[in-house]
């Protein structure tokens, strides 16, 4: 895939969405056996929270991609 503006907002768009689904995933209770398990409770808050802040990461990126595709199509 080139390194287009639509083409970047797309990337960071997909990558936020699968990021949201694992933290979806984890919040939901589909680990058997969490409430139980201090172990897994912890662990599954640590993905949750780098899943967070790569969110956040990747909205700057699909910002950012998207006002550089607007100047473009604005020329």
């Amino acid at each position: 895939m080139s390194r287009t503006p639509i083409n970047e907002a797309a990337r960071a768009h997909s990558n936020l969405n699968t990021f949201a689904s694992i933290v979806t995933i984890l919040e939901g209770g589909h680990i058997y056996g969490l409430e139980k398990s201090q172990t897994a409770q912890k662990t599954a808050q640590k993905i949750i929270d780098i899943c967070k802040r790569e969110q956040q990461f990747q909205l700057r990126a699909y910002d950012a991609a998207v006002h550089a595709a607007n100047k473009e199509t604005s020329q």
